[in-house]
């Protein structure tokens, strides 16, 4: 079993089910949530969305309250499941964020 394999095995269905309904982040929240998961920090995300790194950080902490997740990790995990993304839009290999 991969990593990626053992830690979606590991969210339980309670979690995943307090969520029901699709595009449940911004497009804003969406996006800061891509850009961490491809591995840039706030500062960059900040720089990349023209946005403060303390706006970076709100976005982060409500896409964790929406979603349930207990940190960044866990969110991009939920994010997965419910569909909010998808794993090419963390395919950094794309210089365009289509979101």
């Amino acid at each position: 079993m991969t990593t990626i394999q053992t830690a979606l095995s590991a969210v339980t269905t309670s979690a995943v089910t307090t969520v029901k309904r699709r595009d449940v982040l911004t497009r804003r929240e969406r996006a800061c949530l891509v850009l961490t998961g491809r591995g840039q920090s706030e500062k960059e995300v900040a720089q990349q969305l023209d946005i403060s790194p303390n706006t970076v950080r709100v976005h982060i902490e409500n896409i964790k309250r929406k979603l349930g997740a207990s940190n960044k990790s866990h969110a991009l995990i939920l994010s997965l499941l419910l569909g909010e993304t998808e794993l090419n839009d963390f395919d950094d290999t794309d210089a365009a964020l289509q979101l």
